[in-house]
This record gives C-alpha cells, structure tokens and sequence, in this order.
C-alpha cells in the first residue's frame, strides 16, 4: 500500500513543481527560501471554500446571501463547514437591523460599557433560537436545490455524490498530506475504520455550543471570534488540509489583534512550530518518497508537529479571548461600582450645599431671636439687683 501511496504522491509534488529525480538541492534551496511555494495547492477546490466562508461572514447583515454562501461551502467542502452554522447565524441575528439598533442605544445609555450581572441575564436569547432554525432550514434547502440541479446536469445520475463526497467524508484516498487523516487511516484496522470516521467527523457536534455560550453570545466582538475560532477548526479537521488552509487560519486569526496582544509570546511560538512544520513538509516528502532514504514517519512527524501546534495555537486564541472578555467584564464591573459611589458622593455634596444655603437665608431670623432673649436676661438681672 505505501508503494501506491508513494506512486500518487511524487505525482502529486510533480504537479506543484517538485522533481524527485534532479540531483542538485534547488528543490530543497527554495524551500527554505520561499516554503509557501512548495506547500501550496493547486486545487481551487480550496480556494473556491475559502471565498466562500469569508463571503458567508461578509453578508451577515442580509442572513439569506449568508446562508446561500453556507449552502455552497458545503457543496464545495463536505461536512466540516458544519461548526459555522451557529456563529455565522448568530452573526447574523446580531447584524440584524432591529438588534443592532437595540444594542447600539444600550451602549450609548452605558457610554460604551454595559455591565450585565450573570443571574440576570438568560444563558441562550429566545428570539435566537427561531432565527437558528430560520437559518438552518435555509442552508438545508439551499443544498438540497444545489443537490438537485447537479443531478439534473448528470441526467439523474447520482455517482457524482460518491466521488465529491461520500469519497471525502469516507477518507477514501489516502494520499499524503499536512493533515492527520491518511496516516491513521493507513494503520487502522478495516472493522474499526467506520468507528473512526464517526469519532473524527463526529466530535465537530460538541463545539459550537459550548464556544456560543462562552464568547459567541458576548457582542459586539463574540460572534465575531466564534467564527475565526470555527474557521480554524474547519482546517484542523478536515480529511485533506493543505498550507493555504493554515494560511487562511493565521490570517483571520490576526484580524483580532487585541486577543493576539494578549498571548503574544506563547502565540508566536506556536505560531513559530506551524510555519516550521510546514516548511519541512516538502523536504521529508523528498526524503521518504523522492530519494527513498526514510520512511513516511519522517512525514509523518512533520505532520504532527504542523497540526500539534496548530491545536496549541487555536486553544491559546480562545484562552486569550476569555481572559480579554474578563478582563472587560471586570472592567465595566469596577466602572460601574465607581459611577455608583461619585454619584452618591456628588448627591451628598449636593444636599449639603443646598442644606448649608438653607441654613443660611434662615440665619439672620435665628440671630434677631437671639438677641431678644439676651435682653430679656439682662432686664431681669437688672429687675433682681433693683429689688
């Protein structure tokens, strides 16, 4: 099997300029000049996702465009653009012109800051849950129509479903790449491969929600980390990931700079092991496969160090953003409880002066009275001494 493997896999470097064959080191030398140029795909499979995710995010405001980019991600990349559903909804729901409003003038009620006490806020809005399922209903038709007219195009032949996507969400090929799925695939025993492909596919049920309701709800800037943080796990795990799919991850990472200020260093290590990996990608596929000295774990172990530190460098993201909603959260908190005491103090101020000015227009009266009593006490000393 690693002899076919290597076979489609010298094809495939062929196609993106690689030659086994070529006794000098240019290959090698550009490279480590340029790693992109070797790791880049040709496939505009790829890329045709990748527009479409950041068109599904772009159009949030008009949820139906969004959802008919989601429809056509899933078209063009089976399964994994699942995990954007709910962010890209919610989004939408948020970019709503109603709820814009709503949060805008609580902002501008708050100057900017809104503190909101967690028992007095619901964990899931309920006017959400319709718009979700609105928005579910209409990626699912959407697909099905793409469905339908792909079929009418093949004249009701349906092998089309087995080659784009029954073949990728079974992992069917196992040509090398920078994702983990062909070489688990390779060793795994045949009567454990189903259990496998329900583990791997399945695991992306379990991380929308708990991501929603710990940044996504958080407006204005939650929903829009939920989506960056989705768009990382799509590349994490997918079957057949390529360089361009860590590429677009770092990319829309880096839109939230205030969240990459706050882990810099541990950010930019990680950040340091996946541009490693992916720049000795291409050297240990013409080790193992060009000059046949290694083996596929020297690949392998490429592999693992590019997607290790891809986990550690999304899960250090989201870290970072829960410590910045903290530290936000804090912030307001204390804000509001030193509004609370200069305005009490401001009032006290205020009821004094107005109390001290009383006194004072009530004094001139006091003193007149004052004097009266005085001479009266001095008419009856003066009355006693007389006796």
């Amino acid at each position: 099997m690693l002899g076919s493997l290597g076979g489609s896999a010298s094809g495939l470097l062929a196609n993106i300029g690689f030659n086994p064959n070529r006794r000098t080191g240019a290959n090698e030398v550009r490279c480590l000049w340029e790693p992109f140029s070797e790791a880049r795909s040709n496939s505009r499979r790829n890329a045709i996702a990748m527009f479409l995710m950041i068109t599904g995010l772009g159009l949030a405001g008009k949820g139906g465009l969004s959802a008919a980019a989601l429809a056509v991600t899933f078209y063009v990349c089976p399964l994994t653009p699942l995990v954007l559903v709910l962010p890209c909804a919610y989004l939408s729901f948020t970019q709503r012109a109603s709820t814009r409003k709503a949060t805008e003038q609580a902002a501008d009620e708050q100057d900017g800051y809104r503190y909101v006490r967690s028992i007095d806020q619901t964990a899931v809005e309920l006017n959400f849950l319709p718009y979700l399922a609105g928005f579910t209903f209409m990626v699912i038709v959407l697909f099905s129509c793409l469905l339908g007219a792909s079929a009418a195009i093949m004249d009701g032949e349906l092998q089309f479903l087995e080659a784009s996507f029954l073949a990728v969400v079974a992992v069917r090929d196992l040509t090398p790449n920078v994702g983990v799925f062909w070489y688990l695939f390779i060793e795994v025993f045949d009567r454990y491969r189903l259990l496998y492909l329900v583990a791997f596919h399945g695991q992306l049920l379990f991380y929308p929600v708990p991501l929603h309701l710990r940044l996504g709800r958080h407006k204005p800037t939650g929903p829009f980390i939920h989506c960056a943080i989705a768009i990382g796990m799509v590349t994490l795990f997918k079957p057949y990931p390529t360089a361009s799919d860590f590429a677009f991850m770092l990319s829309v990472m880096l839109v939230q700079s205030e969240i990459i200020r706050e882990s810099e260093k541990f950010f930019a290590f990680c950040l340091s092991g996946v541009l490693f990996g992916l720049s000795m990608f291409p050297t240990m596929s013409a080790v193992w496969l060009g000059r046949n000295t290694g083996n596929a774990n020297y690949l392998y172990n490429m592999v693992l160090v590019v997607n290790v530190f891809g986990c550690l460098l999304l899960s250090e993201f989201v870290k970072a953003a829960i410590r910045l909603r903290r530290r936000k959260h804090l912030g307001a908190f204390c804000r509001k409880v030193v509004l609370e005491i200069a305005d009490e103090v401001a009032a006290d101020a205020v009821a004094a002066k107005a109390k001290s000015a009383a006194w004072t227009r009530c004094r001139p009266g006091l003193l007149l009275e004052e004097e009266k009593a005085l001479l009266l006490l001095e008419d009856e000393k003066a009355a006693l001494l007389l006796e």
